[in-house]
């Protein structure tokens, strides 16, 4: 059975995405700068828009947690 995910955990999980999605913004920009690549562009630009999308759900998620480590878990045995 999975473990119950904190609030750190979404935070966590919305940090990683960030992350990425801002190594994704990078390489879409040196894409688009670069006339043999130019093709990817929007292949970066798309995968980065998805991972900064799933940062902002992560990072609702864990506001919405309550900030007691007590009760700071997501009952995921449902």
């Amino acid at each position: 059975m999975p473990e119950p995910k904190t609030r750190q955990h979404y935070l966590d999980t919305a940090d990683e995405a960030l992350q990425k999605a801002v190594q994704m913004a990078n390489y879409a920009e040196n894409a688009a700068l670069n006339p043999d690549n130019r093709r990817k562009t929007a292949d970066y630009a798309a995968a980065g828009a998805l991972l900064a999308d799933i940062a902002r759900s992560a990072a609702a998620i864990a506001q919405a947690m309550p900030a007691d480590a007590q009760d700071a878990t997501e009952d995921t045995n449902v």
